[in-house]
């Protein structure tokens, strides 16, 4: 089972002390249910927020991830939480992450915009199954995010690369230097560590849309079987 774990950016607050007690909990149940659990929950170390969080302090990125992620797991055993059996790295997985963006530009998935890669999500049937609403209601908030993001085509379309900025940390791609989406990171750890059609994606309700539909959606435009079952605590 894949859970969506920290954006190292900051101080853990009551919210992820709720969520990873609740998942650990289950995951002590299925063990002692004599299930074979592999656990594996990923540490976002590259994003949006740890940039600003850095250019905040002062510090380099990398600097702040390690410091907030080491004060992640300080926090987690306090609550006498678990550790995964895999804790991928995003930064470990960007070379990855640009292959499948780069299949999903070959396929028409996607398609690069004034400031990066972008997911055409009218390319994929069913998008908003996951969220169980009916895209019109969720119309306003997309359009909101659309306003932060130039080259959209679409409201609901969603950054797979995003182009660095000055003095931002970056990767080389085939459409210039930068870092891949939050929504990209999820989808290839959780494919690469448990496999195609692995039993189990977990998260807070809050990350139900558009974070896990977009998961959803990219592995479903790349030909892949992504988790057979979602579970969300809220």
């Amino acid at each position: 089972m894949y859970l969506c774990g920290p954006t190292v950016s900051g101080r853990p607050h009551l919210g992820h002390g709720r969520t990873t007690v609740i998942w650990d909990t289950f995951r002590r149940y299925l063990t002692w249910s004599g299930f074979d659990v592999r656990f594996v929950s990923n540490v976002t170390d590259i994003e949006d927020k740890i940039i600003a969080k850095a250019s905040e302090e002062g510090r380099s990125t990398d600097e702040v991830a390690a410091r907030y992620e080491a004060l992640w797991w300080q926090t987690m055993a306090a609550l006498n939480v678990g550790r995964p059996d895999a804790e991928p790295h995003a930064t470990s997985y960007v070379g990855d992450m640009v292959e499948l963006v780069d299949h999903l530009v070959s396929s028409r998935h996607a398609y690069v915009g004034g400031d990066g890669v972008y997911f055409s999500t009218e390319s994929v049937p069913g998008y908003g199954l996951l969220a169980r609403q009916d895209l019109d209601a969720l119309r306003v908030g997309a359009r909101v995010e659309a306003e932060r993001e130039a080259g959209k085509r679409s409201p609901f379309d969603f950054a797979l690369w995003k182009l660095a900025g000055p003095g931002e940390p970056a990767w080389p791609s085939p459409w210039g230097p930068g870092r891949p989406g939050w929504h990209t990171e999820c989808v290839v750890m959780s494919l690469d560590l448990l496999g195609e059609g692995f039993d189990l994606h977990l998260g807070g309700l809050d990350l139900v849309f558009p974070h896990h539909e977009n998961e959803r959606a990219q592995a479903v435009a790349a030909g892949k079987q992504f988790s057979r079952r979602w579970a969300h605590n809220g």
